[in-house]
């Protein structure tokens, strides 16, 4: 799915990992890096790499905690979250214009399930 969601991106700049931090920021906003290396099944330097990219391209915007000095905040800038919302958009397009090319049957079976999948993309 972020890879489809990536070929929905402007200007194509974006990975699937760097769409994942995102569209995880998105509905996490002030997770901390632990929190999106672990998301992403990656180690902290990786996952640093990637959001150390993303904030200089102006996706997203770290802080640290108000509570901790330890601690990175990470939030979407509005620029971020304009470009998740784009992509999410995009996504959901592309799924329904390839839904109306399936047979009835199987956009039955697809539509029954289509609750629990809105579920899950929102917590992904």
């Amino acid at each position: 799915m972020a890879t489809e969601a990536v070929r929905a991106v402007p200007d194509g700049r974006l990975t699937p990992p760097q769409f994942r931090i995102l569209n995880y920021l998105l509905v996490a906003p002030g997770a901390s890096l632990s929190e999106v290396a672990a998301y992403l099944g990656v180690r902290l330097p990786t996952a640093s790499v990637m959001l150390v990219k993303l904030a200089a391209e102006g996706y997203v915007l770290r802080s640290r905690h108000p509570t901790s000095r330890r601690r990175m905040q990470l939030v979407l800038t509005e620029r971020g979250q304009e470009i998740t919302t784009s992509v999410r958009t995009a996504l959901f397009s592309r799924l329904h214009a390839g839904l109306d090319r399936l047979e009835e049957t199987e956009r039955g079976v697809l539509q029954e399930a289509m609750p629990a999948l809105r579920r899950l993309f929102a917590q992904v």
